[in-house]
């Protein structure tokens, strides 16, 4: 698979990636997303469970938080969440894989 993570301008290839940190309490799961082109992160999230819910709420948080125009990012996360239809359908993302 061809990996190219690199973006011309801010806010069209997002990258998510989700952490385990180990606590006390048991495991922690840290959602971050980084824009690509900047390399800094858009937002993050931390939740008890790494499921959909989490990824998705770090997704609408980095959508509230900066300009997307319709239809022009690509989010990729690597890690295997499944994302409910209503990813797939929102109005800031293609819905096209990434190469």
């Amino acid at each position: 698979m061809q990996r190219d993570f690199t973006a011309n301008v801010p806010n069209r290839l997002w990258v998510t990636g989700l952490t385990m940190i180990a606590t006390g309490e048991g495991p922690l799961w840290l959602s971050a997303i980084r824009d690509a082109f900047s390399r800094r992160v858009v937002a993050w999230e931390t939740s008890a469970r790494a499921d959909a819910d989490l990824v998705l709420t770090t997704l609408e948080y980095a959508l509230a938080s900066r300009e997307v125009a319709p239809g022009e990012l690509i989010h990729h996360a690597g890690h295997g969440c499944r994302y409910p239809d209503q990813l797939v359908s929102h109005p800031h993302t293609t819905g096209e894989p990434h190469p």
